[in-house]
């Protein structure tokens, strides 16, 4: 389970044009050490251009990405990452931490997974999961995944993926939207987009939240996932790899914030959802 990204490199051969030395320098905060690849061939003589060896550079000192092996510790990780890194917001009268921009891959995604069975809430990994389902349909909710993945305005975007991938396995463009253009609902999906590739023999799966509560459900989302990216790959005759994907607002929600401190601590805590009784409502905006 490593946080950022490499596990295993202190620093990185980079090119850089003459004459941008001083500012990356600057940047870092300390002399760059050329990294002596010189030869009559070498692409620095060729461009004008150096090569230096420098840190990993972080925007904003914050790790590029969370990277792990299973959803379970990818949930801990990114929970870990907006308490030590998130900035103090609201929505209406509800406060919250949020990181704006998080990345997260999981090399091993699957629904049966320890940390979520002695950690999260059962009732909201099963809804979650019965969400994405085909047919889903729940009268206190204006939509399920379900319905936008299998039934968009009558299109099964499933079976429009699996066609693709069928078609040319190699292909770049099985992607589909979740979000009805225009709409003025007060509640929008917080998945948004799903994308999949086959690539050495397994299907990634990658997606975008435009919200995402990280600690209360998180971990039910990626679940319904790793579901979703396992069938897909079956109908494609393939097995799944890594899923991954970006959230542009990762948050955890003030009324969440001891219980999460707790469960980082090592305590025994079974998580209980409070989002509907606590958190904010709707407004479309």
């Amino acid at each position: 389970m490593a946080l950022g990204t490499s596990s295993s490199a202190s620093s990185t051969t980079v090119l850089l044009m003459t004459g941008m030395e001083p500012a990356i320098s600057r940047a870092l905060g300390r002399p760059l050490r050329n990294a002596a690849r010189r030869s009559k061939d070498d692409t620095s003589r060729r461009s004008g251009a150096n090569f230096y060896e420098v840190g990993i550079i972080m925007m904003a000192d914050l790790p590029l990405a969370i990277r792990a092996q299973t959803i379970g510790e990818c949930w801990i990780e990114s929970i870990n990452h907006v308490l030590s890194h998130g900035e103090p917001h609201h929505d209406g009268e509800v406060g919250l931490l949020e990181v704006l921009g998080l990345t997260v891959e999981i090399s091993a995604p699957s629904v049966s997974d320890p940390l979520l069975s002695a950690h999260g809430d059962p009732t909201v990994l099963a809804r979650t999961l019965a969400k994405f389902a085909r047919d889903a349909c729940m009268p206190d909710r204006p939509f399920t995944y379900g319905q936008r993945i299998f039934d968009m305005e009558g299109i099964n975007q499933f079976d429009w993926m699996v066609e693709r991938l069928r078609r040319k396995p190699e292909t770049k463009s099985a992607t589909i939207n979740l979000l009805v253009p225009g709409s003025s609902a007060a509640s929008l999906p917080c998945l948004t987009t799903l994308d999949a590739k086959i690539r050495q023999g397994r299907l990634d799966l990658q997606f975008f939240f435009r919200s995402q509560n990280i600690f209360g459900r998180q971990y039910a989302n990626l679940a319904a996932l790793a579901q979703l990216q396992s069938d897909l790959a079956r109908r494609c005759n393939t097995v799944s790899g890594t899923l991954r994907g970006y959230v542009a607002s990762a948050h955890i929600y003030a009324f969440d914030t001891d219980e999460a401190r707790k469960l980082l601590a090592g305590a025994p805590v079974r998580i209980k959802d409070r989002y509907y009784e606590l958190g904010p409502q709707a407004t479309g905006e």
